[in-house]
């Protein structure tokens, strides 16, 4: 299967589990500046980012609105905000899903893992060994 990661990462914890995917899936990776536009070629797009305020980065939106996608996407994503991370998470998964369904392509799973925050000081040590393996063993699956 023909994998394809692209992430965005403002303070290095969305990077750290994307190269950890792309490593443990042996599989190509791209920050979202620099990311094809046109993944016809591949039959899975790995795409993470950080949650801005129960949205994807800027980058990752405006990425969606012109990637033409292939037919399965695994979204990923972390965040450090406490309490309200988890709920906004969930937020940003649903909005990135919709916009790449409307594209034809069906989301086979997700992952969101805590990252440390910088303002906040919240979930230090994270995304740990265990989190990466997580997100790992989490694509196994879609990729059947």
């Amino acid at each position: 299967m023909k994998t394809i990661v692209v992430y965005d990462s403002w303070t290095g914890n969305t990077k750290k589990v994307a190269e950890a995917i792309a490593q443990g899936n042996n599989c190509a990776i791209f920050k979202v500046d620099q990311a094809p536009l046109d993944l016809i070629g591949y039959d899975l797009l790995i795409l993470g980012t950080p949650d801005i305020r129960a949205k994807p980065s800027d980058k990752i939106s405006a990425y969606l609105k012109n990637v033409v996608a292939p037919k399965k996407n695994f979204l990923f994503m972390t965040y450090g905000a406490p309490i309200w991370g988890k709920i906004s998470s969930f937020l940003c998964l649903r909005a990135m899903r919709k916009k790449l369904k409307n594209k034809g392509s069906a989301c086979a799973g997700s992952f969101a893992c805590p990252g440390f925050h910088l303002k906040f000081k919240t979930y230090s040590g994270r995304p740990s060994e265990n989190d990466l393996k997580k997100a790992i063993g989490s694509i196994v699956s879609c990729k059947t």
